[in-house]
């Protein structure tokens, strides 16, 4: 459906001599825009699948029965005693690791990577392991949730303004950031 929409615009758009030529090239830059964009995302996305349990006996071929490796969990509890006692140390790290894993666009990909964190440290930091994972969660989202990545929802959202998408990114960068802010520091004194 996407094929025939492009083709029918560049049907109207350049005229029915030009149409199969125009189209291939929007085809070409799309695939160079989307390697591109995502050059970040694939070592990211496989750092977390491989620290994943679910995802990393699959991954690493682990035997079908044997109990898979838990990395980032693991890695955490490892260096627990290293992690200062801070509300907002704690606070603030998971908001980043949720913005982190928001790059990736979709902004619901980190959610158990988040989710685990906040179990490993909640207990550490002395705060209820549900306003962690919020905590996590809400910098996933707005990040990669179509507010700060060139990408996702943000493209069709500046499209339709017509916009241009960088500068969308730019202007929506400190009151995103403000906001993610303010909302993790009353998070941590109403929540805790």
């Amino acid at each position: 459906m996407a094929a025939l929409l492009m083709i029918l615009a560049s049907l109207a758009a350049e005229g029915p001599r030009r149409m199969l030529d125009v189209s291939a090239d929007h085809i070409t830059s799309g695939f160079v825009f989307a390697f591109k964009a995502m050059k970040s995302v694939l070592p990211i996305a496989g750092f977390f699948f491989i620290g994943a349990g679910e995802t990393a006996g699959a991954i690493l071929n682990i035997a079908q029965g044997a109990t898979p490796p838990h990395l980032l969990f693991e890695l955490i509890q490892g260096a627990e005693h290293l992690i200062p006692n801070s509300h907002f140390f704690v606070a603030f790290g998971i908001l980043l690791v949720g913005m982190v894993t928001g790059i990736d666009g979709s902004g619901f990909a980190g959610l158990p990577l988040t989710g685990s964190l906040s179990g490993a440290l909640a207990p550490t930091a002395g705060m209820d392991p549900a306003t962690l994972a919020a905590i996590g969660q809400m910098g996933a989202v707005w990040t990669g949730g179509g507010t700060l990545v060139a990408w996702s929802s943000l493209i069709a959202v500046a499209g339709f303004a017509r916009v241009p998408v960088l500068s969308a990114v730019r202007a929506l960068l400190v009151p995103v950031v403000s906001g993610l802010v303010v909302a993790t520091v009353c998070a941590i004194f109403l929540w805790r």
